[in-house]
């Protein structure tokens, strides 16, 4: 006899995984047409702006994105003149990048679109309940090193 299925819709890492892949596939694409950026761009510039300049591995460190797409992204950005790297020596990845005002700006854009999406996924949501589902992440996401 074969196991029983999964109920997905009492499985959160299904309406995790869901969740997060709708939300990349249509930011993505939003992203794409308007600006030219893809999300992984994004996420990379969005991440050196919030440490207020990063290396690659700090990247890698806080959006736990693949170190190869990181350093395609951080090219990318870099050959637009949204990220310059910092001047001095560095060794190998350890090299940190910062925000161009060329990036800002871009930055400032992409800031409007991503929290009026994000106003309008989480449109349902009273405010307590906002804070608490962040609470709730933040709490889960302590424990996916453990995995």
């Amino acid at each position: 006899m074969p196991p029983a299925p999964i109920d997905l819709q009492s499985y959160f890492p299904f309406f995790l995984g869901t969740i997060s892949n709708r939300w990349t596939a249509t930011a993505s694409r939003i992203y794409l047409q308007r600006f030219g950026i893809g999300i992984g761009d994004w996420r990379v510039l969005a991440s050196i702006l919030a440490l207020e300049g990063a290396s690659s591995q700090e990247i890698v460190g806080l959006i736990a994105m693949d170190a190869a797409a990181v350093s395609r992204s951080v090219g990318k950005l870099e050959e637009r003149g949204l990220i310059a790297p910092v001047q001095g020596r560095f060794v190998g990845r350890t090299k940190p990048y910062e925000i161009t005002d060329k990036g800002r700006d871009l930055y400032a854009q992409l800031r409007e679109i991503a929290l009026a999406r994000e106003d309008q996924l989480l449109a349902a949501l009273t405010e307590e309940e906002r804070r608490l589902l962040i609470e709730l992440m933040r709490k889960v996401m302590t424990r996916i090193g453990d995995l």
